[in-house]
């Protein structure tokens, strides 16, 4: 059976130091990883031809992929999207809207610059997806149900006046979800969301525990073609 791959990415930048960042590509490895994708037959399409695809309600053709980004940071403009633009490939980027034209607050090692309104408005007009990723990165699952569905709500109304498009996809902040959680990104009216569980999704698949492969930073090349080929990187 057909299982479609989404990678998920965050950083696409040079790093700080002599060691690779597990959410740090290199704009040099992310460079190769694109070109390996296109001169292999690969082709993006959209989040909501996934969706379509998962329900049953469309065939894909083989070698088709998501490419994702969590968090939106500024690299994602300035590094990856020249790249994405050189092959012809779409990607979602789900953005965190309290904190767009700041900084990632959550990281661990530090806060570093996210993308602001007019980059995310340039790369729109190129033809690049826009999804939620909640309104301030919170864990969702450890707050009551009604700050979750602030948090869900509050972000698609904020980029649906934005953008002026139908926000209809999310990404779980951590990756963390629950029942509760899931029931209440349906009801604030997404079609699907993703989540970090690896593996590809196939007809069937639960649209609001989409699966979703991680590219990390010091990943191998044959790391990256496991992910390709397994949906993991681990045989």
């Amino acid at each position: 059976m057909v299982g479609i791959p989404v990678f998920m990415y965050h950083k696409v930048s040079p790093n700080r130091g002599r060691k690779a960042e597990k959410l740090r590509v290199t704009p040099k490895k992310f460079d190769w990883q694109m070109r390996y994708l296109f001169a292999n037959g690969y082709r993006t399409i959209s989040t909501a031809q996934l969706v379509d695809f998962c329900q049953g309600k469309g065939s894909l053709p083989k070698r088709r992929i998501i490419i994702s980004f969590d968090d939106g940071y500024e690299d994602n403009f300035t590094q990856a999207f020249p790249i994405l633009k050189k092959y012809g490939f779409r990607a979602i980027i789900f953005l965190v809207t309290d904190y767009i034209g700041s900084d990632s607050c959550w990281d661990e090692k530090g806060p570093e610059q996210l993308l602001n309104w007019a980059e995310i408005e340039e790369m729109s007009q190129a033809g690049m997806e826009f999804g939620s990723h909640s309104h301030t990165h919170r864990l969702l699952p450890s707050l009551p149900k009604e700050e979750i569905r602030l948090e869900v709500e509050r972000s698609k109304s904020v980029l649906e006046s934005k953008l002026g498009e139908p926000i209809e996809f999310f990404s779980y902040p951590w990756g963390k979800l629950n029942e509760e959680v899931k029931e209440i990104v349906e009801g604030c009216g997404y079609r699907g969301a993703f989540s970090t569980l690896p593996g590809k999704n196939r007809m069937g698949e639960d649209s609001f525990a989409l699966r979703r492969i991680l590219i990390r930073g010091y990943d191998t090349t044959f790391h990256f073609l496991l992910n390709l080929k397994l949906g993991r990187s681990r045989i």
